[in-house]
């Protein structure tokens, strides 16, 4: 008995039993052998976000491989270029309509704004060039569920690859057919692809299922793909089709926003159909598919990112993340002012001498104390105190003073700060903490519950920008909509509510930069998807990473 594995959706089961149909009608006894795959148990996600390649073939292959199945049955499209050693693509039957489909309304017939539901990265890139006036919404889910998510109103309409729909009967819901000259299909679109092992009965059984014209054609689609290096992440079609000895190739490669889109076609001999499909490739990354493609791998390639920090505080935080792809938007939620009153930190610095430790909780605070110590015309050698600094930015800080930090605490929040004073005691010594007008009291409640004295001096204020809330309706009103937003403080999150209010911003991932800045958040109603395991900027923009390249995905049966 052949044994047939397949993924368990409704259109890859009609595969496998169409293929069942064929072996077992050439006097073949077949079983299908349902087999999960990790693309099967990722339903709430964009494929483009989760990066893996055989999303919906790893396993199956693993079971060709180990002997539980003799051949399994795949969407062509789904199929990497390269297959694992002792596996071949057996055959290819011929090729149902390979073109993309509008379910709903013809696209002519949208209103501007309209809400148009994808999986796929290629859809949307020429979705964008011929209508930029939509909103290109991201819809994962087998057939019948994405249909659903149509008919409930979540989409005034959805695309979807004619093949599938007529395979399962629902033909009669496409209300337009997209020429490829318009929207370039998938590479391997509507064909079938029967994998088995290099030889054995799976491999001799599927023999007289390949047609040869569509084996032709989707051999030259996937010769370019492999020349281009591009999989499920990057926006490439290919388009091939065969007549009498010759084959003609169109292809498209574009950037996910569709704001650079490059075509090109080739012909040749049937029997070069591989060579063919690969010289396109080579000409195409030579006229610019090579620059395409390179931006689009970049990790946070097209990524909208908004940045709350301080101006003239957002550029080392905004140049991480440009150079990892993201498009950052600022909107500063927090301006640094001078302090109402400098007196107090005035009479500290007079009397510097008197002070045993010196502690920064921010670089702010060193800024605008070594702007007032100037002012004073204070000579830094009365500084006798031990310097403590939060973090490595604070530190660096204090060493372009030439001066050298004593101490800071293995992570970078308050109560780090404090574990590091463990060691020491603190009876009858004077602190001198320069600081933000409001923050929180933990530090100098703790260090005089230690037997310390304090001043908590304001060094500088925090404040709503005027345009704060402008700016954030500007972003937040408009389409599309930023992909994540990130918080570098508390006082960033309290004042982008104060100015905008938590729902502005509903349904976008939040990235924090530590625990105290997510409790923040919290308790202000506002749920965060990824907070940085190293509470720096560093830190911040690996949460970012994380959160499209390492997220824990529900399982869905």
């Amino acid at each position: 008995m052949l044994v047939i594995a397949s993924r368990g959706s409704q259109l890859a089961l009609w595969q496998a039993g169409w293929v069942e149909r064929q072996l077992t009608a050439a006097g073949r006894v077949c079983r299908i052998e349902i087999v999960k795959t990790t693309g099967d148990k990722i339903t709430d996600v964009p494929l483009a976000k989760v990066g893996t390649k055989g999303l919906f073939t790893k396993e199956i292959e693993e079971a060709l491989l180990d002997g539980r199945a003799d051949l399994a049955v795949h969407s062509l499209k789904d199929l990497p270029t390269e297959l694992p050693a002792g596996l071949v693509l057996a055959a290819v039957p011929e090729r149902e309509d390979p073109r993309d489909a509008v379910v709903g309304r013809p696209l002519a017939d949208l209103p501007a704004g309209a809400r148009v539901g994808t999986s796929s990265l290629r859809r949307a890139a020429q979705l964008r060039q011929l209508r930029p006036d939509l909103t290109v919404e991201s819809v994962r889910g087998n057939l019948d569920t994405r249909l659903r998510k149509l008919d409930r109103g979540q989409y005034d309409a959805i695309l979807l690859a004619a093949a599938g729909l007529s395979r399962l009967g629902w033909a009669g819901r496409i209300a337009e057919i997209l020429p490829p000259d318009l929207m370039c299909p998938a590479v391997g679109q509507g064909a079938l692809a029967i994998e088995t092992r290099a030889s054995g009965p799976g491999f001799d059984a599927c023999a007289a299922l390949d047609h040869p014209a569509t084996h032709a054609a989707v051999t030259a689609e996937r010769a370019l793909l492999a020349a281009l290096g591009g999989g499920c992440q990057v926006p490439i079609g290919a388009h091939a089709t065969v007549d009498g000895a010759r084959l003609r190739l169109q292809a498209m490669v574009a950037s996910p926003d569709g704001a650079e889109l490059l075509r090109g076609a080739s012909e040749g001999a049937v029997a070069e159909a591989e060579i063919t499909g690969r010289s396109l490739g080579v000409e195409l990354l030579e006229r610019g598919a090579r620059r395409i493609l390179e931006a689009v791998r970049l990790p946070l390639f097209g990524k909208r990112i908004v940045v709350t920090r301080a101006k003239g505080q957002t550029d080392p935080l905004s140049a991480r993340l440009n150079a990892m792809g993201a498009s950052v938007i600022e909107i500063p939620t927090i301006e640094i002012r001078p302090a109402a009153d400098y007196a107090p930190l005035d009479r500290a610095i007079a009397n510097l001498s008197s002070y045993d430790w010196l502690i920064f909780t921010s670089a702010n605070g060193v800024r605008f104390f070594l702007d007032r110590l100037d002012r004073s015309a204070t000579d830094l050698r009365a500084l006798r105190a031990r310097i403590c600094a939060i973090g490595p930015a604070t530190r660096a800080a204090i060493e372009a003073l030439h001066l050298k930090v004593d101490l800071m605490g293995k992570e970078y929040v308050a109560e780090s700060l404090l574990e590091a004073f463990t060691p020491y005691d603190l009876a009858g010594k004077v602190v001198l903490l320069p600081r933000a007008a409001v923050a929180r009291d933990l530090v100098p409640a703790e260090l005089a519950r230690r037997g310390a004295h304090v001043d908590v001096v304001e060094a500088y204020r925090t404040v709503v920008p005027d345009e704060a809330a402008r700016r954030v309706r500007e972003v937040f009103d408009a389409a599309p909509k930023p992909d994540c937003i990130t918080f570098t403080s508390s006082s960033t999150v309290q004042n982008f509510v104060a100015a905008a209010g938590a729902e502005s911003f509903a349904g976008i991932p939040v990235v924090s930069i530590g625990p105290v800045t997510t409790r923040t958040a919290r308790a202000l109603g506002i749920e965060v998807a990824a907070e940085a395991r190293v509470f720096t900027v560093d830190g911040l923009v690996e949460a970012v990473l994380g959160l499209y390249t390492e997220m824990t995905l529900p399982t869905t049966e």
